[in-house]
């Protein structure tokens, strides 16, 4: 794959820089979710291989505890492993995957709250993973999704309010979501889709229109989606879209003038 020399030289300076330093899936795919806002959409394409390449760099990090003998992985070993690579918590043995190591996996990779055993998924430990992977919050047992914890989740990163009880899915919370991620709003029951958070939704991600209900499509609210990205023109109504494609083509003319 792609060496120092090439990543330095096919993309612009500060994704490049980002590139070199990924190390962890979890930064791997936090930066996957955001990379579209700092590259060219021709450069995408192989951004997303060389992103495929890190994960699968990463994965097989955490595959070297697995090809040491049983007899041989010792605790120190295996705390080593998961200090370095969390994900590698999946193949300590039972008998090691104590507290200490698996709040050590999580602090290093909140994703590895999947593996952490079911009497140490305390509230802290899970605490610890979602203020880290706001995506772990569906590892989290039912009894500790308490607000406090699903905030800090939906914090981290939008993509969690899917897995947010509906007791806790206040309009803050909503808000908070929306404003990291618009396709958060996918995960809002349609009767609380409002307005505002609809704009803030398509202000984020311009796609988002497509979760927009109808009665909030009017024109201003789908120029902001359209502005921030062209492709969501075809969740745009009939009637506003001529107008739309104008107002965006005069905003086109004024940025190049200034």
């Amino acid at each position: 794959m792609e060496d120092k020399g090439h990543v330095l030289a096919r993309y612009p300076g500060v994704v490049a820089l980002i590139l070199l330093k990924l190390d962890s899936l979890e930064e791997i795919n936090t930066f996957s979710l955001v990379a579209h806002r700092y590259i060219a959409l021709r450069q995408y394409k192989a951004l997303r291989d060389h992103l495929r390449w890190l994960r699968a760099k990463a994965y097989m990090a955490t595959r070297k505890l697995w090809d040491v003998p049983k007899e041989k992985t010792t605790y120190l070993l295996c705390l080593a492993a998961v200090t370095r690579h969390g994900l590698a918590l999946r193949y300590v043995p039972e008998g090691h995957r104590d507290r200490a190591l698996c709040l050590a996996a999580v602090t290093q990779t909140g994703y590895a709250l999947g593996d952490v055993p079911e009497e140490h998924r305390d509230r802290m430990l899970c605490l610890v993973a979602v203020s880290g992977a706001g995506v772990a919050l569906r590892y989290v047992p039912k009894e500790h999704r308490d607000r406090p914890l699903c905030l800090a989740a939906v914090t981290q990163t939008g993509h969690a309010l899917g897995d947010v009880p509906k007791e806790h899915q206040d309009r803050m919370l909503r808000l908070t979501a929306v404003t990291w991620t618009g396709y958060a709003l996918a995960y809002i029951p349609a009767a609380h889709r409002d307005r505002m958070l609809c704009l803030a939704a398509v202000t984020r991600h311009g796609l988002a229109l497509r979760y927009v209900p109808e009665e909030h499509r009017d024109r201003a609210l789908c120029l902001a989606a359209v502005t921030h990205r062209v492709g969501a023109l075809r969740w745009v109504p009939a009637r506003h879209r001529e107008q739309v494609e104008a107002d965006v083509g005069r905003n086109r003319k004024r940025r190049r003038l200034v």
